[in-house]
């Protein structure tokens, strides 16, 4: 019955819609603009050196004007309007754009044109560059659906297209999918059996507070935030040698330990060195402008190399603090977005001031200091403590640089920010200027770019789907209101990271089932009418397997460790003997650290890593991608790391003294995949298991190289067969295309 009033809802629902878009007017942002920006700007934009016919078409005042054939278009008469007119024409030698382009418009985009210059052709302020508007959360029809504000926003969308939320998740599946989202392991058996006892009404708000007060949702947010900030271990370039920034990383796992506000979090970084009396803590925080790679070969143009690392300190923040491609302004104005090149240089100025005076060098050619730096007491047992890099001022004029050349200096400029956001006056011309103007509430994109990847961390993918770019050639947001709802909540709850996260996976919304909706023609999920599905990251996925087989070393903070990697892949660098660096493979529980600890060379990334899509940091990264490949299954099938984990949840299993076999396989399947198997399930892997027993049998010399994968030892008290036999359904079962996806 509550279905199907909730279904008689939404028809009238969609029948009001349907109205509702047929005397809906043209939108300059959501229909005018993308068509302007992807066909038109590039060669009517704002950039002077590329503009063609002296047409601008990004400023309405300039398209009245018109350039050397007359005005654009005239308002309300398409007839007359040249722009409709050479948008229509099939004559090559005048349609817009020309065919040589290869734009051509769609018949779709062509008559929106003509709809907008009949109502008049007016322009609007692209929508991130406008400020929040923090509405309340929409009426809807359905009231018992919606768990958090979030819910509204989103069922108002669906009700709109007439299409009813997924079921929820059931349990199992719900603490499976937020225990890997908020801590990057999988849940235990007791955390299940906990949670399905728990009848009570905040059993699921007692879950998530249980995630965000632990050590491992720290480091699950510090591991996402490295890709952000481009840690590595080691300093790029030719050499690729090492450095010491780990310090940096406990940091950042300390900061979301404690819940730091989002905006300290983010001025530290930027400008802890010009707070009053900084602590060494808030100096180390300034190590992320020097995440960047550092070259230290000989016969290098110091000076070319500094505006270097100045232009990534620049990118990174224009990337992650502001979602703008700030790079693409460095050589020229922007081709889409109203950035100049005065602009990047302006914002450039901010960083063009860091003291630093090189790389820092170990055995390479060329030894530089590397200054400033500070001691980071890492362990008083320690004789020598570690040197990070960090920030401090030094006063340095700055030029706009004639296509991007470092000795090709050009008009003088002042440090400010881009000239279509919020003016910088009132703030010290510093970072730390630069830092309470970002983090202000003037300012419209910081707060919508931050809530966009916390969202993108929770469902795959951001409100925005172009996290990196939120300029003109970047996606709308498919709930924009939502968005602008998150933004504001999240700056006035005071920064509050955990206040934000527990909107969202407290959410109706996050706990629909993932299960795809064959009915729906959203392959995408942009209506978020289903749970997110989606492949776990690369240290997600080593990391689960070191967890249910008991061989995860829980040890947060030091220096990076080197776990089990191939031969040869360093050696395969581009270094002489004399700066080559050997990889030693670690010892001990040095091996089963959290894959965030992995050592982390940019130019010979851990295979373990790379082959699960994860970046090498040589730039900021906001987004990783997401492939299915066969190298990737060799690896989990072939890696020690696996083997071993397999070998060990093998021992595991039979420690618990359970010798029915189809009672070990069914833990087995368990502690990895959280829930019970299916009947199917166990009929397939209890044949495995005969089959490989049979095999081991006889051939116990396979059996016995199969134990000796790893250097964990072997418990002499079982049979080695039947153990062998039991590891190879335990790595099956950590193969299995689920084991590896976030559902």
């Amino acid at each position: 019955m509550v279905k199907r009033r909730f279904l008689s809802l939404l028809t009238i629902a969609m029948a009001l819609s349907s109205r509702a878009v047929a005397e809906e007017a043209v939108d300059f942002n959501r229909d005018i603009q993308p068509i302007l920006s992807n066909h038109c700007y590039a060669c009517h934009g704002q950039d002077a050196e590329a503009r063609q016919g002296g047409l601008r078409l990004d400023r309405r005042e300039d398209a009245l004007a018109g350039g050397d054939n007359g005005p654009a278009f005239v308002p309300g008469d398409p007839d007359s309007s040249a722009l409709v007119a050479r948008t229509l024409s099939t004559n090559p030698d005048e349609q817009m754009p020309p065919p040589k382009v290869k734009k051509t418009m769609t018949e779709a985009d062509k008559q929106l044109l003509v709809r907008w210059v009949k109502e008049g052709a007016e322009y609007a302020k692209h929508w991130s560059f406008e400020p929040i508007k923090n509405a309340a959360p929409p009426s809807v029809f359905s009231k018992d659906w919606p768990r958090t504000p979030v819910d509204h926003f989103v069922l108002a969308r669906l009700e709109k297209s007439g299409v009813a939320p997924a079921a929820d998740a059931d349990r199992t599946a719900y603490l499976r999918r937020v225990t890997f989202d908020l801590t990057g392991l999988p849940p235990t058996v007791e955390d299940l059996q906990r949670f399905l006892e728990d009848s009570s009404s905040g059993a699921y708000e007692r879950v998530v507070d249980r995630l965000l007060s632990s050590t491992d949702y720290a480091e699950r947010m510090a591991t996402i935030w490295l890709d952000n900030a481009r840690y590595a271990d080691s300093n790029g370039y030719q050499f690729d040698n090492a450095r010491t920034m780990w310090p940096w990383r406990e940091w950042v796992i300390e900061a979301f330990r404690k819940n730091m506000p989002y905006d300290q979090f983010a001025t530290e970084q930027l400008a802890g060195d010009l707070l009053e009396k900084p602590t060494k803590d808030q100096l180390i925080a300034t190590g992320f402008n020097r995440n960047h790679g550092y070259s230290i070969e000989g016969g290098i143009i110091d000076e070319e190399y500094r505006v270097t690392y100045a232009n990534d300190k620049t990118t990174t923040a224009g990337t992650l603090f502001l979602g703008l491609t700030f790079d693409c302004t460095r050589c020229h104005d922007h081709k889409y977005d109203p950035l100049s090149m005065e602009d990047y240089y302006s914002f450039y100025a901010f960083f063009n001031t860091s003291a630093e005076t090189g790389a820092p060098g170990d055995k390479g050619f060329k030894k530089k200091a590397a200054e400033p730096v500070v001691e980071f007491d890492a362990n008083e047992q320690e004789k020598n403590a570690p040197l990070v890099m960090i920030m401090a001022e030094k006063p340095r004029e700055t030029f706009i640089l004639k296509q991007g050349q470092f000795d090709q200096p050009g008009e003088k400029v002042e440090p400010r920010t881009p000239d279509v956001l919020p003016a910088f006056e009132g703030y010290s011309t510093n970072r730390l200027g630069l830092a309470q103007w970002l983090t202000s509430s003037q300012n419209p994109l910081f707060a919508r770019v931050t809530v966009n990847r916390v969202w993108q961390q929770f469902f795959g993918a951001g409100l925005v789907r172009t996290p990196d770019n939120f300029g003109l050639q970047g996606e709308r947001p498919t709930h924009p209101e939502l968005l602008d709802w998150l933004a504001a909540d999240f700056r006035e709850s005071g920064w509050d990271m955990h206040h934000l996260i527990r909107q969202i996976v407290l959410s109706a919304t996050y706990r629909q089932e993932s299960r795809h909706r064959t009915e729906l023609d959203d392959p995408d999920n942009r209506l978020l009418a289903r749970g997110p599905s989606f492949r776990l990251p690369a240290e997600m996925i080593r990391d689960q397997a070191l967890a249910v087989s008991g061989l995860l070393n829980r040890k947060v903070g030091g220096p990076s460790v080197k776990p089990y990697q191939p031969d040869g892949v360093w050696e395969d660098l581009n270094a002489p003997k004399s700066h080559a660096e050997i990889y030693t493979v670690g010892s001990g529980s040095d091996l089963y650290r959290k894959s965030m600890y992995t050592y982390w060379r940019r130019a010979a990334m851990h295979p373990g890593m790379a082959v699960f899509d994860a970046p090498n940091r040589d730039v900021c990264v906001v987004e990783r991608p997401t492939t299915n490949t066969p190298l990737q299954a060799l690896a989990t099938m072939h890696d020690t790391t696996y083997i071993e984990a397999a070998r060990k949840l093998a021992e595991k299993i039979l420690r618990q003294g359970s010798e029915e076999i189809s009672d070990q396989v069914a833990t087995a399947f368990q502690l990895v995949l959280t829930r019970s198997a299916t009947d199917k399930e166990m009929r397939i892997l209890n044949e495995v298991y005969r089959d490989r027993l049979a095999r081991y049998r006889e051939d116990s010399a396979a059996a016995d190289k199969l134990l000796a994968i790893g250097e964990s030892e072997v418990d002499p008290t079982f049979d080695r067969s039947e153990l062998a036999a039991l590891a190879d359904v335990c790595l099956a079962i950590l193969n299995l295309s689920e084991t590896v996806t976030r559902k």
